[in-house]
């Protein structure tokens, strides 16, 4: 488990007090396989880097990590045959949202691990297509991927707490949990267990492409007032860049029997620090 603080002032960012601050997760890119749209990923980067009130986390499955050592490796699946070219290719294709956290890291240098401002990017989560790989340990994606970036590596689960501010005054404050998830299943039933011991108000999945978003009603204590209130909590499967399918090629999805294919794509959590209002959209 590792856990952060990011500080995000919308006075030095140049924004209003009311304005709306975006979370739009990156994960399951799987650089490296055939069907990985490269044209939705540019798009959502150049969306993410071009918004001073925008802001992403890596959800882990960068990299899709199949080579011909691998007992799942499918030549007809496989684009990028060597694993550090994914990286490099992953690092290419970010080196606008890269540039931006650099920066900003540069900047806000007294702001660190475990509280950051500011930043970018909230955090890498690594995948399992990532740490089922000997290569691809903690090390070889702290040294490779996260330090170069100024980016925290954030494991297989954690929880930031984003705190909104005004010149440095807090107008609320939220946690969220994240995790990339691991075997089969529905997001649904992902984000069920989720919340099982795991208190947040937005919880965040990867893993089963399936783009999902929907809030839930909890019984909470209002100290202020002294008396129980509901309140909505917020649980998202954050998609994939990956084509469940791809015409022509003999893939993993096509010996599966009840194909439900996935939507590529983001999904974006929004949060209003001026109104304490968090939405959410696919």
């Amino acid at each position: 488990m590792f856990s952060k603080k990011v500080i995000i002032d919308l006075h030095d960012l140049g924004l209003k007090m009311d304005s709306i601050i975006h979370i739009e997760p990156l994960g399951d890119e799987h650089f490296g396989h055939v069907g990985t749209d490269m044209d939705l990923i540019k798009k959502a980067i150049k969306r993410i880097s071009n918004a001073k009130n925008r802001f992403t986390v890596f959800m882990g499955d960068q990299l899709d990590a199949i080579n011909i050592y691998d007992k799942r490796y499918n030549p007809d699946s496989v684009l990028t045959h060597e694993i550090d070219d994914q990286r490099q290719n992953w690092q290419d294709a970010h080196e606008p949202l890269f540039e931006i956290q650099r920066e900003v890291r540069k900047k806000y240098k007294q702001f660190e691990y475990p509280i950051t401002k500011n930043e970018k990017i909230l955090g890498l989560l690594h995948g399992n297509h990532e740490y089922k790989i000997r290569e691809l340990n903690r090390t070889y994606i702290e040294n490779l991927m996260c330090r170069p970036n100024g980016i925290d590596f954030l494991g297989s689960r954690a929880t930031i707490g984003i705190s909104v501010q005004w010149k440095g005054k807090v107008l609320n404050e939220w946690t969220i949990a994240l995790m990339h998830g691991s075997g089969g299943g529905q997001p649904e039933t992902m984000l069920r267990d989720m919340k099982k011991n795991w208190y947040s108000d937005v919880f965040l999945c990867g893993h089963l492409h399936q783009k999902r978003y929907h809030t839930e009603i909890v019984n909470d204590f209002n100290w202020e007032t002294g008396k129980c209130e509901e309140r909505s909590i917020h649980l998202a499967n954050t998609g994939s860049f990956q084509s469940t399918t791809t015409d022509g090629v003999d893939g993993y999805m096509d010996r599966k029997n009840g194909l439900v294919g996935g939507q590529t794509g983001t999904i974006t959590i929004s949060f209003e620090g001026y109104s304490g209002k968090v939405s959410g959209h696919i």
